[in-house]
């Protein structure tokens, strides 16, 4: 297994401007992270959403319980300490799953998340309280246990997968049929060649598709002629892209310049997010996009806006 140094994903730069980022060299000459960008590369695997899973770590259960308190200074994990956040409803129900969710993530027994799945579509909490305070926030937990060494690559993608059937499973579960199609407002939603860890996507979308929003594309659709084509077929009010790699900050950058100077699509809001930008917003702040978001209740607050 790789050591916690090589884990860094291919093609992973520093951010644009930041020279301090440099990376220092053994007396043999391998190269090693600086710590600039050791902490870019941690915020960025945090952000991806990647995930923990396996019975070969059972003793982490008695660590679950950091997941319901906190000094609020982490947002990702704990939205509840936002200004505006309490205003959703459900919230203390939603924080309390959080273990429960955790566990059935990494229990070897598959019967377990799918209790957790029933559980939650009987327990009627809107989906956008559950993306808010309880996906994003176990996502980003799981995250903190790949930094700390206490997870491998194929727990994580299990996991990961896991969450992600969750998600999905809720969130198609619990969308209004009531709503009058012609008169919703649409998303597109698009990922980078280089995003491997799609599960955030899943989640922006199970918030748009509770808001009542067609939601288009997702993870399987990438910035590519595909997605050109997709904006030339319908309207859409809302383009959304996740970014893996802060280098892939030029290609978002065209993508806004050919969107908005293409006449079928010029009208369209962009929204740029994913595991790049938690690591380097800056990054992407000159690139012309009409939204850089860092985190689920970027999202929420956006798309009052659009």
């Amino acid at each position: 297994m790789a050591t916690k140094d090589n884990k860094r994903p291919s093609g992973l730069p520093s951010a644009a401007g930041h020279s301090e980022s440099r990376q220092t060299k053994s007396t043999a000459g391998e190269a090693h992270l600086g710590t600039s960008d050791h902490r870019m590369l941690e915020r960025a695997i945090r952000g991806s959403v990647s995930s923990i899973v396996g019975a070969s770590h059972p003793d982490t259960a008695s660590g679950h319980q950091n997941l319901n308190a906190g000094d609020g200074e982490d947002l990702m994990l704990y939205p509840e300490f936002h200004p505006l956040a309490r205003q959703m409803p459900g919230v203390d129900q939603a924080i309390g799953y959080r273990i429960s969710l955790l566990n059935c993530l990494i229990d070897p027994d598959p019967r377990k998340h799918r209790g957790v799945i029933e559980e939650l579509v009987r327990a009627s909490i809107p989906v956008r309280t559950l993306a808010v305070y309880l996906f994003a926030p176990v996502a980003a937990q799981l995250g903190n246990r790949w930094c700390t060494d206490e997870a491998d690559f194929m727990q994580v993608a299990v996991a990961s997968t896991r969450l992600s059937m969750i998600v999905n499973h809720v969130s198609h579960a619990g969308a209004g049929s009531s709503v009058n199609l012609n008169t919703q407002r649409r998303i597109l939603l698009a990922r980078t060649h280089g995003a491997q860890h799609t599960l955030g996507v899943s989640i922006v979308a199970s918030c748009f598709r509770d808001m009542g929003w067609v939601v288009d594309g997702g993870s399987d659709l990438e910035v590519d002629e595909g997605l050109y084509a997709r904006l030339s077929s319908q309207p859409y009010d809302l383009l959304g892209i996740s970014v893996s790699r802060v280098d892939e900050a030029r290609t978002c950058s065209e993508v806004v310049r050919r969107v908005h100077s293409t006449r079928k699509s010029r009208q369209v809001k962009i929204a740029i997010g994913g595991p790049a930008v938690i690591a380097s917003p800056m990054a992407f702040k000159g690139i012309g996009a009409d939204f850089v978001t860092r985190s689920t209740l970027d999202v929420m607050q956006l798309a009052s806006h659009v």
